[in-house]
């Protein structure tokens, strides 16, 4: 049979591909010996301690070093493609781009931007933002663990958690330069040196790093160039000292710089503004509202205005109420500088207890000017900039036990002080301010006491209790420092887990875990008129919005078959998501000569359930062909859930049985790794990735969704002496379908279609791209 649609391309090549070449575990595994088809096992952090990813009783994948580098994880955004249930978007509040990006784990689907469902972390400490990590960079592996992980990582680990573990430096002196170059004048180049300064004491691993891509969209309006346009350059500085043989101290620092162009992304508007070059794409109605019920095959060709006016360039240049550098941007796009650091130490008290303190800060500022209504005219109607400054400091101190008895744990106290502010300016046709709005702030002061203990119950069963007693205090600042209220939250997380050895080969576990996110201001409606304010209390919507919470029950399964060449973890999990914190959007317009504002705002309008299956299975077939699948199940039903917006438009108002919005409701990857060596004397690999996500509803009336995600990559690699030579295709049967719906407005001089939905902002899936790598190692 010769395929002749990109489906059956993809399913011939993956199948050649099988005869041939194949994948190294996705997920977990590393080395295998030459004269065995034992899969090593691989130590994960997911509680602290180092424990065997096959044995902990906590669904967590692990991808390994070598996993990162042969899958060409580059970033974050990367990490969906290999991790079940996942989704990665950018797509927030009118703009597509780095400023903002949202974790989904299991269907936990943030509102927002600033509604986190998961959080980052570096070797266990708290990193402030997702998006701040623009590269992976080498660790030595990242863990994903998904459930509530709030016992062990605290504050905004509610769906889950991300770890990035760092590698010991290297005990000789060594290095590498590593250069990648592809279509759409891509460019990596990477140096990385490491060794001994103090023999025994004291080893180093320093980095630096710059990307750049140009964007694959062309502007189409006004010789615009591109859109999509990232570059980033950062460095980073790991140090291990080992002053006495009881004291281990890993100090690191990072420092990122994000130098974007205009952001890329697909307006598809219900109506036509034909001064604006804007061509209405509506294919239904609902509630007598021009909309779609389904998503139209192709957005008009991208046009936006990128030219940034003299007086644009001016407001940006202005450091009246800037929190950040005047030279991070000036014009259309992201500026973004971000720094990192902290310190971990470990002393064994004695040979069975140790004292840890994890010690970390972060301080990111950003600024975006994003062209919101999407039009192609030559003066713009509606330009947003957003001005964001986000700071923080945590402490942690662990006291852990690990004896030869059947009673282990540890207990622990950590602080967090966070700072966040915001200043925003609107930019409309005719009317530039002479300087960015006066910021505000909100500010969140965390303790945690936590604990988590093991006890064995039999040789076969353990019982896991942890937990973490939190109190959060939030206060709002407005632009001169007053404060304007301040609340109290505090809560208790506990998770319970029975494990079970059900052979030396099986362990099942059961879990009940809680999560809460802290609750938050919408600190802006105290910059509305009287009016907006007294419309907003009509709709019930206050200043403090209340925490949300999850109960989520879990059950696992973790083994390996055929003779310990195959390892294998499934796991299945019920969560009552309630007070859920969601979005809400209003149009107020006090007067018909007023201009229209457009008020977003949070409020806690939902309760759903989540449930779902994850599967992981990493096979060694023979000594040179290693096998690896994921796959995930998604359910959800809304149980209750409000919307002003999405009632207007669609007319419906009981949501209920309704499933949750961002989610694909089936995902999975499978990939193929051969090892070979060619002349007898130079090794090689080849390898394939398929990546499959299913449609995402765009909103909880659940009228729209995107279609499926069906990828393919392929790389491959040969190894001569110190030189590592690859090649790869990326999306290599160029798949184009829109990979997030976000519900939006058709913006217009006169408001007129702004008083409901109007329109849909599309994220765009990278096209293909292939490239090749050439990397030098020395020692």
């Amino acid at each position: 049979m010769t395929p002749s649609t990109p489906r059956q391309l993809a399913k011939f090549s993956l199948v050649a591909i099988a005869l041939s070449a194949a994948f190294s575990p996705v997920s977990a595994q590393e080395a295998v010996s030459e004269d065995s088809m034992l899969i090593e096992k691989i130590e994960v952090t997911a509680r602290k301690r180092s424990e065997s990813l096959q044995e902990v009783p906590i669904a967590v994948s692990a991808m390994t070093s070598e996993n990162i580098d042969k899958q060409g994880i580059i970033s974050v955004g990367d990490l969906q493609n290999f991790t079940p249930g996942l989704v990665i978007s950018n797509n927030y509040s009118g703009k597509a781009d780095r400023s903002v990006q949202t974790f989904t784990l299991r269907g936990f689907t943030p509102s927002n931007g600033n509604e986190a469902t998961a959080s980052m972390f570096i070797d266990g400490v708290p990193v402030s933002s997702t998006t701040a990590i623009s590269s992976i960079g080498s660790p030595e592996r990242v863990e994903i663990l998904r459930g509530p992980q709030a016992a062990y990582f605290g504050r905004n680990t509610f769906a889950g958690a991300v770890n990035i573990v760092n590698k010991t430096p290297n005990e000789e002196w060594a290095g590498s330069v590593d250069l990648t170059v592809g279509n759409y004048d891509y460019s990596r180049l990477r140096g990385e040196i490491e060794g001994v300064i103090v023999e025994d004491k004291l080893s180093f691993r320093a980095t630096a790093e710059t990307y750049e891509r140009e964007g694959a969209w062309d502007n189409s309006y006004s010789d615009g160039g591109t859109l999509g346009d990232q570059k980033t350059t950062m460095a980073n500085l790991y140090l291990y000292a080992t002053p006495t043989d009881d004291l281990t101290l890993k100090a690191f620092g990072f420092y990122s710089r994000d130098e974007d162009g205009p952001s890329a992304s697909a307006l598809i508007s219900a109506y036509s503004l034909d001064e604006y070059n804007l061509t209405g794409q509506s294919n239904c109605t609902m509630n007598g509202n021009p909309y779609f019920c389904s998503v139209p095959q192709k957005a008009d060709p991208l046009a936006y205005n990128t030219a940034a006016s003299d007086s644009l360039q001016a407001l940006l240049s202005n450091p009246e109420n800037r929190l950040s550098s005047t030279s991070l941007l000036d014009g259309y796009g992201l500026g973004r500088e971000f720094y990192h650091a902290h310190l971990v130490a470990d002393w064994d008290v004695t040979d069975t207890i140790t004292l840890s303190s994890l010690t970390g800060y972060n301080n990111e500022e950003w600024i975006g000017v994003n062209d919101i209504d999407h039009f192609a005219s030559d003066s713009y109607f509606y330009t947003y900039v957003v001005d964001k400054k986000n700071e923080d400091v945590s402490q942690e101190f662990r006291l852990s036990y690990a004896g030869d008895g059947k009673l282990n744990g540890s207990v622990g106290v950590s602080y967090l002080d966070a700072s966040k502010q915001s200043a925003t300016a609107g930019v409309v046709a005719g009317y530039t301010p002479a300087s960015i709005n006066p910021p505000s702030e909100t500010k969140a002061e965390t303790m945690g006491v936590f604990f988590g203990l093991t006890y064995d119950l039999s040789d076969d069963t353990t019982l896991s209790m942890e937990g973490r007693y939190q109190t959060d205090e939030l206060s709002s600042l407005d632009n001169t420092g007053t404060e304007l209220a301040n609340e109290k939250f505090t809560n208790f997380m506990p998770r319970v887990i029975v494990d079970h050895k059900l052979s030396d080969d099986t362990m099942a576990y059961v879990s009940y875990s809680k999560g809460v996110n802290p609750g938050s201001f919408n600190s802006y409606i105290t910059g509305y008129s009287a009016y907006i304010q007294e419309q907003l209390a009509a709709e019930g919507v206050g200043f403090v919005v209340q925490p949300e919470t999850v109960n989520n029950y879990e059950v696992g399964l973790k083994g390996s078959l055929i003779d310990g060449s195959m390892n294998y973890a499934l796991a299945a999990y019920y969560a009552q998501w309630n007070d859920q914190i969601n979005q809400a959007g209003y149009v107020f317009q006090e007067d018909s000569d007023a201009q229209a504002e457009n008020v977003a705002v949070s409020v806690n309008a939902g309760d759903v359930d989540l449930y779902g299956i994850e599967f992981e299975s990493y096979w060694m077939v023979t000594s040179d062909l290693r096998v690896n699948a994921s796959a995930a199940y998604i359910g959800s039903d809304i149980n209750s859930f409000k919307s002003n917006n999405l009632t207007t438009l669609t007319g419906i108002s009981d949501f209920s049985g309704k499933e949750q919005p961002g989610v694909s409701k089936y995902s999975g990857n499978i990939g193929l790794q051969y090892n070979g060596v060619v002349a007898n004397e130079y090794e090689y690999f080849l390898r394939g990735d398929y990546i499959y996500k299913s449609g995402m509803w765009s909103n909880a009336a659940n009228i729209v969704k995107t279609e499926a995600i069906h990828k393919v990559n392929l790389r491959a690699g040969v190894y001569i002496g110190d030189l590592e030579l690859q090649a790869y295709a990326d999306n290599l049967f160029d798949n184009d379908e829109y990979t997030f719906a976000f519900d939006y407005y058709t913006f217009s001089p006169t408001y007129q279609y702004t008083g409901v939905q109007s329109a849909m902002l599309m994220s765009l899936q990278q096209p293909r791209t292939f490239g090749l790598r050439a990397k030098y190692s020395f020692y």
